[in-house]
């Protein structure tokens, strides 16, 4: 535990004292506030002492006007500000902060209202800077803000979005963050015990947080904690005096961040593939997992696992399953074009001879044109269904109550439908190729009809995958509480929270654990898998001979009609993104997956192809510059051709040779 002294409940005249004599003992400020009223103000601080103490100037109370020459006066000298906090109101505040030799110094701003405050964040993120202390003053409509924002060297996720939160507010936004695996790092509120919070994806060991504390809960909880060697990091207040005043306080037993460790696993090494991994997975912070599968002919030659986290991080193993994204759609089309070589499924059958749609409360789909909506539309992205109505969720609650019946969430695919089937279609079936994610969803819907299964993923585990041996590709799971142990962990970019669809309550969850209806979309973007398995449908792709799930004839109709469409569209379809045809007959396709927190892609060329999966959103840009990695992954696979394999790994997962 650390070397400190803290105080609180203490006057300006106390404060300073007490602030002289332990400063001229070596310890400094790790944390500060400020309460009760601008012409009585009160102070809680923790100082800590360290082998080498830093210099520190602090100035306890000042007013607006002060503090504004107190800032330019010690930027001048090199000094920025490392605390700020404040109290009164917004049109006279009570200032106390602290600073330190910085380069550069600070982007710092006082005075905020809410929405400045929010647009201070998002210009320090744009900038790369993140939140380092905060101040919330003032109360009701006259509410102010302070802030402070240094360069994020670590490039550390953060997100700073609950500034204004209730008791329960804060504790539901604590929840949610750190079942996600981010820890509150910053922690203050105001005179109307609302919460300002700071949560970052990192780790610094064992930490307690307790909020809406009176003096002396923060008294008790202190003693608790610092007898089990946890030391106050970091101690706010508000309140109109002492007595009266509301507490909030983190406890940690260390502040040093624990460092990542980079870990590949998989039956064979290649240290320069490897390292174009994790080159990648360094540039793209958020990117903790990955997972990569190569194949040369009908052969897995490589397949790797990828940590870049803490030690207590599950280490990725090959086999571990990472959401696909939209490389969904590639194994709907080939669940899709399996039907087509059994004969029970036609490009010309349409989808409402099939799904016969109803609206909700029944009756014929809206648009008159829904009935002529065919395979290939659906295929080839020119249905005119709606984009994204397979993720409704309370627009789907909304339709059925507008059709007078009540219905709660988690939606079911059932519902998903019927409000398919209540909305205009956007162009006529066939004329117009707009991406949608709805149409491959429609697709699984298709193909769960036609085997009689519950879910587009039970009837492609019916029939696709039992040929080749496939056993580790299913449905995303929604919920983190019901996360499989081979699942990969998810982190989006800013660590945002989102209402639950989920459960009629709406709790908060951290984006991609049931703010979208993941599992429902099934045969889109709601699928789940291994690399090792998915690679095995990169190997039909590249195989000119017939396979056990489907003959090559069947593959190449689908493949050629990917190429034809992709010469005069955008998109090539048929679960691809592009696709085009070999001087030597053979083909190029490749189809790029990316949600908020998760990001892959599936690429076959002549004779080789590979599955790269993340679990966070790596693929931030799909617009050039690309990411080193997407869509061809040139660094890694320039290695693998000029490489001599002589291993195929698909039986060391328990599948058969091709």
């Amino acid at each position: 535990m650390a070397d400190f002294i803290a105080w609180h409940g203490r006057d300006l005249a106390d404060h300073v004292l007490l602030t002289a004599q332990w400063y001229g003992n070596g310890y400094r400020f790790q944390s500060l506030s400020i309460y009760g009223s601008a012409t009585a103000p009160v102070y809680a601080a923790v100082m800590v002492r360290t082998p080498n103490p830093v210099t520190q100037t602090f100035f306890p109370n000042l007013t607006g006007a002060q503090w504004q020459q107190a800032f330019d006066s010690q930027a001048s000298q090199g000094f920025g500000p490392i605390i700020l906090c404040a109290t009164g109101t917004g049109d006279n505040p009570c200032f106390a902060t602290v600073f330190e030799a910085q380069n550069p110094i600070p982007f710092t701003q006082d005075g905020l209202t809410l929405s400045g405050f929010q647009n201070a964040d998002a210009q320090a993120k744009s900038q790369g800077l993140i939140l380092r202390w905060a101040a919330s003053y003032g109360s009701g409509a006259d509410s102010r803000f302070a802030g402070i924002w240094v360069t994020n060297t670590a490039n550390t996720l953060w997100n700073n979005d609950g500034l204004q939160d209730s008791v329960d507010g804060y504790q539901s936004r604590f929840d949610a963050e750190t079942a996600s695996w981010c820890r509150p790092s910053f922690v203050t509120l105001n005179g109307d015990n609302q919460y300002l919070s700071l949560f970052v994806a990192n780790e610094v060991g064992p930490y307690w947080a307790r909020h809406n504390m009176s003096p002396a809960d923060y008294q008790a909880a202190f003693d608790l904690y610092t007898a089990q060697n946890y030391f106050p990091v970091c101690v706010q207040a508000a309140g109109a005096d002492a007595g009266s005043a509301t507490f909030a306080a983190l406890f940690n037993q260390s502040t040093s961040i624990v460092p990542t460790q980079f870990t590949a696993t998989g039956p064979i090494a290649n240290d320069a593939i490897d390292a174009a991994v994790q080159q990648i997975m360094v540039a793209y912070p958020v990117a903790r997992q990955a997972s990569l599968a190569i194949v040369h002919g009908t052969r897995l030659v490589y397949a790797r696992g990828y940590t870049m986290a803490e030690p207590d991080w599950p280490v990725v193993q090959p086999t571990t399953s990472f959401r696909l994204a939209s490389v969904s759609k590639t194994v709907t089309a080939f669940a899709i074009f399996q039907l087509i070589d059994r004969g029970k499924l036609a490009l010309t059958d349409t989808m409402q001879s099939i799904l016969n749609l109803t609206k909700p409360g029944g009756g014929a789909p809206i648009d008159p044109n829904f009935g002529n909506i065919t395979i290939r539309d659906l295929l080839e992205h020119t249905s005119g269904v709606v984009p994204g109505a397979e993720g409704g969720g309370m627009e789907v609650i909304e339709a059925f109550a507008a059709a007078g019946i009540t219905k709660s969430l988690p939606v079911t695919q059932d519902m998903v439908d019927s409000y398919i089937a209540s909305l205009l279609l956007q162009s006529a079936p066939g004329t117009t190729q707009v991406y949608n994610n709805c149409g491959y969803y429609l697709l699984g819907r298709v193909a769960a009809a036609v085997c009689g299964a519950a879910s587009a993923v039970d009837a492609y585990q019916m029939n696709l995958f039992p040929p080749l041996g496939i056993t580790r590709i299913r449905s995303a799971i929604d919920l983190i509480s019901a996360q499989l142990q081979d699942e990969a962990r998810y982190q989006t970019t800013d660590l945002q929270l989102l209402p639950s669809q989920q459960t009629p309550a709406q709790p908060l969850v951290a984006s991609g654990y049931g703010d979208f209806d993941l599992a429902v979309s099934q045969g889109g973007k709601g699928i789940s898998a291994a690399t090792t398995d998915l690679a095995c449908l990169v190997a039909i792709a590249i195989d000119k001979n017939d396979n056990p799930a489907m003959k090559r004839a069947t593959i190449t109709h689908m493949l050629t009609n990917a190429v034809n469409l992709n010469k005069t569209n955008s998109l090539a379809g048929y679960g691809l993104d592009s696709a085009s045809l070999n001087s030597d007959g053979s083909f190029y396709g490749q189809k790029g997956g990316l949600i908020a927190d998760a990001a892959s892609v599936f690429q076959f060329n002549d004779q080789w192809g590979f599955v790269l999966c993340f679990g966070s959103p790596a693929q931030q840009d799909v617009q050039p510059p690309y990411p080193s990695w997407y869509p061809n992954f040139d660094n890694a696979m320039s290695i693998a051709m000029s490489t001599t394999w002589t291993q195929d790994l698909f039986p060391t997962f328990g599948m058969p040779s091709l």
